[in-house]
């Protein structure tokens, strides 16, 4: 196999990058911050065929140094890929037999889009200082131009990572009727204080350089210096303290020069070669430019909320986290899916455990891409109940039934500890409602997207619920998890705070075989019920159907429905003569607060 056979194995190519050139009329293309540009350029690529509809448009949108380059390569000689080719391509992720694949330089950048080292018309000369502050908004508008250039309808889904979030939120947010579907990764609703700080010390260290010359230094020296020392700066944000401690341990010291303060560290040659090698390939206004934009981006101070600023997007949306981010922290980003859920709006979130920090997001592709494809590839068609079609086949079938019985056509429902979502599902089938799940684990969340149940990535004994609006669901459904939690009491109330009401399932422990068995053998018994080994257990709170009933009047809860539900014959005539607490197997009880 030649070099270049292996360097590009896997890779759609080679591909072409295209400049379309925006007719802007006599207007010119309006900036929100009032300026205005007589000319718009705009470089990109395209990947796949756009269908008939004009509606299988799968639109990128390039984090912050990024570019349109983001599969594929240009030349058989070309030793590097696009930034995100494991994830686009024929087979991949993002498949490009059925999706047309854009994605474009931003407005200000410095690689075929308009910016600051364009011709300005009126000069003849780079626009320099003259350059024109530019926004996020700007950049989505500039790109929507670009849609309607080459003939795009509509969007099924827009997708950006970092600073490319952003941009994806704005698609959403300005473009609603267009945008079907919204990916939204490692962002948040505006920087953090702490990330904002980084910043403005990389500005600065690039206005400070004596060649910068306010912004005009095209005849001239580049601000290398400073240019270099802010990306040096950036690249830190980008990194987690584990994977430095791995890459660059202590004892990577050697030859310190203690005359230039050098401690002779391959972190101090690393940082070098990033910030020369960025020198090389980008231009210092546009750097300013658009991290200027990224700085001012803030949601909530520009819609007055969060959820208003969401008010209007139609969108279904997936929020992607990464564990070990630090310039767009799990906190900061899960803002964005609170909002979301308050607003009463279609929304997946998940978090990816990476090592990578903030990287993650262009290297750990692998559950990425799982993420992505089950989310624009649902293998889920919804169905009516007029239609005519066997209801899936469950393994707790019994319990879904059960259920069933004590949720009202068309409710909002919350679903903890959802699994697969395979009873949201079911209730969407039969009772057309809207369902929200709550669940920890990430195949599980992989089913639910699969089946198109949004789903919200939470440990309910970390305060999974405390971000909820109160009263912001009819019922939520807790099936067989009260008893695994820490704090069933704190949870019961936070559920009823959330939800109106609350559709409760639980095994009973004071069921006639599990006292047989204690008896009988004095072991913690085992059963269908309750299959686990006393030590290997998810249940660590055992109670009986008495001991929920008494709970529900210390608690003052109103207990308003109680299903029992059993298999043996024996549970069933101790049901039928009324001692339920000895003949109950499973229990499906409906709570609500007492007035």
């Amino acid at each position: 196999m030649r070099m270049s056979e292996f360097l590009h194995k896997g890779s759609l190519g080679p591909v072409t990058p295209r400049d379309m050139i925006i007719d802007l009329g006599s207007e010119g293309f309006k900036l929100e911050g009032g300026g205005l540009l007589k000319e718009l350029s705009i470089r990109y690529e395209t990947y796949g065929e756009l269908n008939k509809e004009a509606d299988n448009v799968i639109w990128i949108c390039s984090p912050l140094t990024a570019d349109a380059h983001v599969a594929g390569f240009y030349s058989p000689d070309d030793k590097k890929v696009g930034w995100w080719d494991a994830l686009i391509g024929q087979g991949k992720p993002i498949d490009t037999d059925r999706f047309f694949v854009v994605c474009s330089n931003i407005l200000g950048g410095c690689k075929g889009t308009t910016g600051p080292a364009s011709i300005n018309p009126e000069t003849g000369k780079p626009y320099g200082s003259s350059f024109p502050n530019i926004t996020i908004g700007d950049m989505v508008n500039a790109q929507k131009k670009l849609a309607d250039a080459i003939g795009v309808r509509k969007i099924y889904c827009v997708i950006g990572g970092s600073m490319g979030g952003f941009q994806a939120m704005k698609w959403a947010i300005y473009y609603p009727d267009e945008v079907e579907r919204c990916i939204i990764i490692a962002s948040s609703p505006r920087f953090s204080s702490q990330a904002l700080g980084f910043e403005i010390v990389a500005r600065d260290a690039i206005k400070q350089d004596p060649n910068f010359n306010g912004g005009d230094y095209y005849d001239g020296d580049v601000p290398a210096v400073g240019l270099s020392n802010a990306r040096k700066i950036a690249h830190l944000t980008y990194l987690s303290p584990i994977s430095m401690e791995k890459k660059f341990t202590r004892e990577s010291c050697k030859d310190p020069n203690p005359k230039e303060f050098l401690l002779g560290s391959s972190l101090e040659s690393y940082l070098a070669y990033q910030g020369a090698k960025f020198v090389e390939r980008f231009d210092t206004n546009s750097y300013l430019h658009i991290t200027y934009a990224t700085d001012v981006f803030d949601l909530e101070t520009e819609y007055g909320s969060l959820e208003q600023a969401f008010k209007n997007t139609k969108a279904a949306f997936l929020n992607v986290n990464l564990s070990t981010d630090w310039l767009f922290p799990p906190h900061e980003s899960r803002k964005i899916t609170h909002a979301l859920v308050n607003a009463k709006k279609t929304v997946t979130s998940l978090e990816l455990d990476t090592l990578f920090g903030h990287d993650g997001f262009l290297l750990e592709v692998g559950d990425l891409g799982k993420a992505i494809s089950s989310f624009i590839t649902p293998n889920h068609k919804i169905i009516h109940k007029s239609e005519t079609q066997a209801i899936p086949v469950f393994h707790e079938k019994e319990d879904f039934d059960l259920l069933e019985q004590g949720i009202p056509e068309g409710a909002r429902i919350l679903d903890l500890g959802c699994g697969n979502g395979d009873l949201i599902e079911s209730l969407r089938i039969q009772k057309n409602v809207q369902g929200l799940g709550v669940e920890k684990n990430f195949n599980s969340i992989l089913g639910c997207l699969t089946k198109a149940v949004p789903v919200i990535q939470k440990d309910l004994d970390e305060g999974g619920l405390k971000d909820f609006e109160s009263h912001s669901f009819d019922i939520a459904v807790l099936n067989r998890t009260l008893q695994e939690v820490k704090n069933p009491l704190d949870l019961l109330h936070e559920i009823l705070r959330v939800a109106n009401k609350a559709v409760i399932t639980f095994p009973n422990f004071g069921h006639w075989s599990v006292r047989s068995a204690l008896w009988r053998y004095g072991r913690m018994p085992k059963s269908s019920e309750l299959p686990y080994e006393w030590y290997n257990t998810p249940n660590i709170h055992l109670f009986t159907l008495r001991d929920f009933t008494r709970m529900c009047e210390d608690q003052n809860l109103k207990i308003e429905k109680l299903f029992i539900d059993n298999d043996k014959v024996f549970s069933k005539i101790l049901t039928a003569i009324g001692r339920t607490n000895l003949g109950a197997e499973r229990v499906v009880a409906l709570v609500s607060k007492k007035q």
